[in-house]
């Protein structure tokens, strides 16, 4: 065996000589074609995440549109009260209101209450009404239109469960692509049933 030594400020002859480490960075030809797949990436990618969500806001929305009418005519039959259901621009403040006009839209939000006054133009009066349930303004929705039927854009039930006011009527909700395989439509009977279509374009 070879006799191993050291000498204090002598380099061992058998110690390993040193590696030269050499540093390298990206060129500005290779980051422009990093960049180049980066966006035929996000190119494919956005589609098909608009094709997931989209279609998931629009349900969402329907399915807090179609629970408050059905909340709102369990409630009149219930209790045997007069139920109302308009749409409200300012639903999510400390004193909503009803929104009066003949374009109204639903995707504002909206509100219901026990119209316990029993005022003639069914608005709400938070000294004398009871506010039940509130609906925000829809996020990631390209809106809901009131599409056919009805006179005004209030929904008034009574004891029996049947629309005073309203009548049949139907409500399309619209995605923000506004995709027609998108939309889905609610249909709102005299008797103040609400159901989901089966067609986009007609309560069938």
């Amino acid at each position: 065996m070879r006799p191993s030594f050291t000498l204090r400020g002598v380099a061992h002859p058998f110690a390993p000589m040193p590696i030269a480490r050499s540093q390298s960075g990206m060129t500005l030809l290779e980051l422009m074609a990093v960049m180049g797949v980066l966006s035929i990436l996000l190119a494919i990618a956005v589609p098909s995440t608009r094709a997931i969500s989209e279609p998931q806001a629009v349900r969402g929305q329907v399915n807090a549109f179609l629970s408050t009418l059905r909340y709102a005519r369990s409630e009149a039959v219930r209790y045997r009260t007069q139920i109302v259901v308009c749409p409200s621009t300012n639903s999510e403040s400390g004193a909503p209101s009803c929104s009066n006009g003949a374009n109204d839209d639903w995707s504002k939000g909206w509100i219901v209450f026990v119209n316990r006054d029993g005022d003639a133009n069914y608005t709400f009066n938070a000294s004398a009404d009871t506010l039940l349930r509130v609906q925000g303004a829809a996020a990631a929705s390209g809106g809901i239109l009131k599409a056919t039927g009805g006179t005004t854009n209030k929904f008034v039930i009574r004891t029996t469960g049947i629309l005073g006011v309203g009548g049949a009527s139907s409500f399309t909700f619209d995605s923000t692509s506004k995709d027609s395989t998108r939309r889905q439509r609610i249909c709102v009977s005299m008797q103040g049933r609400a159901r989901v279509s089966d067609s986009a374009s007609a309560c069938s």
